[in-house]
């Protein structure tokens, strides 16, 4: 009782899922069931979601504009409404422990505002110690899709007075905290075994790429094992070169397994646009390695073979090892076709179009080194059964060679297709935001625009934007029957000080108006345009 319908709504199909999962033919289940159905068509719809009913005006992308509220001065010159009196009670908390306050911290702006985890870091204060304070709430600050909460920094900084007593102790305290924290991270494993740890994935996040780098993982342990027995029994050096093959593609996958890890870490002051590019410098890594290790151990062993020929023991054994070796390799490379394929289609992209300029570099990389290993499966059978036939050892070690060409070739593909991505290059669907928010009716023009790739799934997206004046005074005289009050209250008017607060009080309420079309437009990109994690519009 009391709460908003879209909470009774959501709340009644969430027990209407839970009978209708029950599988009993109970005839009490199916009547409740029934009678939630029929209630829930008699609420009006309202969207559960970023519209949280916090404290004050509701916030979240989609909120209104404030109301404006009391009819103005009294006879008397005093105010008498709401926001009248929110603003005497705050200079009054300003003026009582202002001179304590120069003392212990310095000066500091009147309305400067922080977040709760800066009010963690800077003043020791928790949740809990800053419960009752006056804030606003914010949504979707720093990419994160919550509410965060702004408190006064003044009134932040009387909770870590009361708290702590003086700012020696705050310090004191802030000292103590940081050394834990040293501590604790000194007790961790050595840095290199660090880069393996799993780390906490962000909310939300899609994987893209790691059933294919997981699945190559696999196949390619089991390859690189058949082939380097296949070499002990046989002495070949297409299948030695064959075993550096896998050996090689086995080393990049987990390099790519752990930059996919590494990017999934959660943006921090260090990196305020997360860890995205993690995934691309790992990338790299793994072909520079496949270029030096792979192809290059392979065309040494190649040309040595030329210099000094060995025979091939066991043909059959050649053969069988390379015909499951090419079984293997064909299941890591359809794994990593079907995964490119869902991915081209999601980005509107033939396969091959996604494999030259799509954002993703593990599954292209994955479905490269997979094809190489395939072809070079071939290629040493074909060196292996020419070699036996004629007696010419020549065929064995250029087919060592070959294998070796085509590896060095694909790291330099990919070397380079990585590059691209850490030039930062501009997202492809830069310019359809550009247009959807010139075709919004608030939006005069676009100036200025910055966008950038910071990830594979995600963009940054910076514009100055010209706000309509008119329409955004129409829009909040529109809201709450403003436009009937805001005359009132012009009415009242009767000293300079009433026409001081009001102009005051018609600043922060265009503020607060313009705020939520800020809110409203970076909503309506991310929707449209979810790649794009992390939008900057600036007022110009």
């Amino acid at each position: 009782e009391g709460a908003a319908p879209g909470c009774h709504r959501a709340v009644i199909h969430m027990w209407r899922r839970r009978l209708s999962c029950r599988r009993s033919s109970s005839r009490p289940l199916q009547a409740a069931a029934r009678t939630l159905a029929s209630t829930a068509k008699r609420l009006p719809t309202v969207m559960p979601g970023p519209d949280v009913q916090l404290r004050g005006p509701r916030v979240g992308p989609l909120r209104s504009p404030p109301r404006w509220e009391g009819s103005g001065a009294s006879a008397t010159g005093r105010w008498e409404s709401g926001w009248a009196q929110t603003y005497v009670s705050s200079m009054q908390r300003w003026e009582k422990g202002k001179e304590r306050r120069m003392e212990e911290f310095g000066h500091s702006k009147q309305w400067k505002t922080l977040s709760s985890h800066e009010a963690y870091e800077q003043y020791n204060l928790r949740k809990r110690d800053l419960a009752g304070l006056p804030f606003v709430a914010k949504y979707n600050v720093y990419g994160a899709p919550r509410h965060t909460r702004f408190y006064v920094v003044f009134d932040v900084q009387d909770a870590a007075l009361r708290k702590w007593g003086s700012a020696q102790l705050l310090e004191a305290a802030l000292q103590e905290r940081r050394a834990k924290r040293d501590r604790r991270l000194a007790r961790r494993q050595p840095p290199v075994l660090m880069l393996l740890r799993p780390v906490r994935q962000r909310a939300g996040h899609i994987n893209v790429g790691s059933r294919a780098v997981f699945a190559a993982i696999v196949g390619n342990s089991g390859v690189a094992g058949i082939k380097f027995a296949g070499w002990i029994c046989t002495g070949s050096a297409s299948l030695l070169s064959e075993s550096i093959h896998s050996i090689a593609d086995l080393g990049n996958q987990v390099l790519l397994a752990v930059g996919l890890q590494q990017s999934l870490r959660v943006a921090d002051e260090q990196r305020p646009y997360g860890y995205g590019f993690e995934v691309y410098v790992w990338a790299m890594i793994s072909g520079v390695s496949t270029f030096i290790l792979g192809a290059g151990a392979s065309v040494y062993h190649g040309v040595s073979c030329l210099l000094a020929p060995h025979e091939i023991d066991s043909l059959p054994t050649a053969l069988g090892v390379l015909l499951a070796a090419g079984v293997l390799e064909g299941y890591t490379l359809s794994v990593a076709w079907h995964e490119m394929q869902v991915e081209a289609r999601k980005a509107e992209m033939t396969p091959l179009q996604y494999l030259s300029r799509g954002t993703d570099p593990l599954n292209p990389a994955v479905l490269l080194e997979d094809s190489v290993a395939v072809v070079g499966v071939g290629i040493a059978a074909a060196g292996v059964g020419l070699t036996h036939v004629t007696g010419n050892p020549v065929y064995d070690a250029a087919g060592s060679i070959a294998v070796g060409g085509l590896m060095g070739a694909v790291a330099i593909f990919i070397i380079n297709r990585n590059r691209t991505f850490l030039g930062q290059s501009v997202p492809r669907r830069t310019r359809d935001v550009v247009r959807t928010l010139e075709a919004d009716e608030m939006v005069l023009t676009v100036q200025d625009v910055k966008s950038v790739l910071v990830g594979p799934q995600s963009a940054r997206f910076k514009a100055e934007i010209h706000f309509n004046p008119q329409l955004l005074s129409d829009k909040y005289l529109a809201a709450h029957n403003n436009l009937r009050e805001v005359h009132k209250t012009c009415r009242a008017v009767e000293t300079e000080e009433d026409a001081k607060r009001l102009f005051e009080r018609s600043a922060v309420f265009l503020l607060a108006t313009l705020s939520i079309e800020v809110d409203r437009l970076e909503h309506i990109v991310r929707t449209a345009y979810p790649e794009f994690k992390y939008i900057d519009l600036e007022v110009l």
